[in-house]
């Protein structure tokens, strides 16, 4: 597995992580006792198809799930 991205913003491990039903959004808590939201897979309504891989804006855009 390769690392593609990091998300920075929690001061502490993160604890839990979770992807909205719509699969766009992932949630993460962690030590520091904050709840961060992810807008990592863009708009479901909005295909991305007209973007390149290095065009893309959106973190992930490729990319439509978590394992």
């Amino acid at each position: 597995m390769d690392k593609i991205a990091e998300l920075t913003g929690h001061t502490s491990r993160v604890l839990y992580m979770a992807q909205s039903p719509d699969g766009c959004t992932v949630a993460s808590a962690a030590g520091d006792e904050t709840l961060r939201f992810w807008k990592i897979f863009g708009d479901p309504d909005v295909p991305n198809h007209a973007q390149t891989k290095q065009e893309s804006t959106v973190p992930f855009a490729n990319f439509n799930f978590i394992r």
